[in-house]
């Protein structure tokens, strides 16, 4: 299992639930999807539990180390993660299906609007964990939790 946070912002609050949901979930993973990078950082030292983070539109571009996208391999799934903002992630998911497309990415795991989404759009699942702190659009305060059962990828939106 996989767990996906994101757009954390510093609440320190916050980052104390992302880690206890770590601990008491024990994924093989985590990811941020950016909006803080530090946070990130954190969760891996607090945790010892592997993940990847992203940089967001809020985080400084001098923060050595933070890429602002990258692909990995999760259980024979190729993961695309991202923040989103350079994409158009707020307005429209077309950006990031193409990219994902051009990645040969299975899922695309993305933040920036604070709104939690899991849903499948050709044949690319998206997920979009939302925010803890700042949920916007309806949204509940929440993450993400990414499984693989009978060898496909599903997506669960959890609330806190």
């Amino acid at each position: 299992m996989l767990l996906a946070f994101g757009d954390s912002h510093r609440h320190p609050v916050a980052l104390e639930e992302m880690a206890a949901i770590i601990r008491r979930e024990q994924p093989l993973l985590f990811v941020h999807t950016g909006d803080n990078y530090a946070d990130f950082q954190r969760l891996l030292r607090k945790t010892k539990v592997p993940g990847y983070g992203v940089r967001g539109n809020c985080d400084s571009r001098l923060i050595a180390g933070a890429p602002e996208e990258l692909v990995f391999d999760f259980q024979g799934f190729n993961i695309f993660l991202t923040h989103g903002h350079q994409y158009g992630a707020k307005h429209s998911l077309a950006l990031l299906l193409q990219r994902a497309r051009d990645l040969g990415a299975d899922v695309v795991i993305f933040g920036h609007s604070h709104v939690q989404l899991a849903r499948e759009e050709e044949g690319i699942l998206l997920v979009n964990p939302g925010s803890i702190p700042l949920p916007r659009g309806g949204s509940d305060s929440g993450y993400a939790k990414i499984l693989v059962k009978n060898n496909k990828l599903q997506g669960q939106l959890l609330k806190i």
